[in-house]
């Protein structure tokens, strides 16, 4: 039977969640397909391509209707299930961070987010510039929490008790905090929020 790209991509993130993303190449989707290399590079000239329509393939149907008719919620939702289809793939965030890709998927993201954002009061650049702030927020969150990062913490107590970080030590059990929800939803109440609203000062 002849394989298709999108059999690769697909072989691709069977590969990622299998192995992780440390472990995948061509030759690893390859022998995942049964086939040889170079008929995988056939499809997927390089590696670089090859994360691209990974990437993509991630975001598929994040925003598929019904979505919310109010903007803001919108976004909201469009993000949340952003960070929903990193976390369901083994190093999903790793592998799109820092991947650019003008795939379907990726540009109906851009497309659905940034319109909203006009729709809501944004100007055109306040709007782009808010849609990469909330999705650069989403896979730094996600990649910690995929990451495991308790490990990180261990040395934060010793470290903040010795008196030079007063600070620090009064908060350091929110620098700890493994609440990956909670840290997500407060991120997003404070990046996504009408433009009308008053600064939290002025309230």
């Amino acid at each position: 039977m002849a394989i298709r790209k999108s059999d690769v991509t697909e072989a691709a993130l069977a590969v990622l969640q299998r192995d992780g993303i440390d472990a995948l190449s061509l030759r690893a989707v390859a022998d995942h397909l049964g086939v040889r290399h170079n008929t995988v590079r056939w499809h997927v000239s390089t590696k670089a391509h090859l994360l691209e329509l990974m990437s993509d393939r991630v975001l598929a149907g994040c925003t598929e209707p019904p979505l919310p008719t109010e903007p803001m919620a919108r976004v909201r939702e469009i993000l949340t299930r952003v960070r929903d289809a990193l976390l369901a793939h083994r190093d999903g965030a790793r592998l799109l961070t820092g991947v650019f890709t003008t795939g379907p998927e990726t540009l109906s993201f851009a497309e659905n987010v940034i319109s909203s954002l006009i729709e809501a009061g944004y100007t055109p650049r306040e709007a782009t510039w808010l849609h990469w702030s909330a999705f650069y927020f989403v896979l730094g969150l996600t990649s910690e929490q995929q990451a495991d990062a308790r490990d990180r913490f261990q040395g934060l107590e010793k470290g903040l008790g010795e008196g030079s970080y007063p600070t620090l030590h009064v908060v350091g059990r929110y620098l700890a905090s493994d609440d990956y929800d909670e840290r997500f939803a407060f991120g997003i109440d404070a990046l996504v929020k009408n433009p009308s609203d008053p600064p939290p000062a002025a309230r």
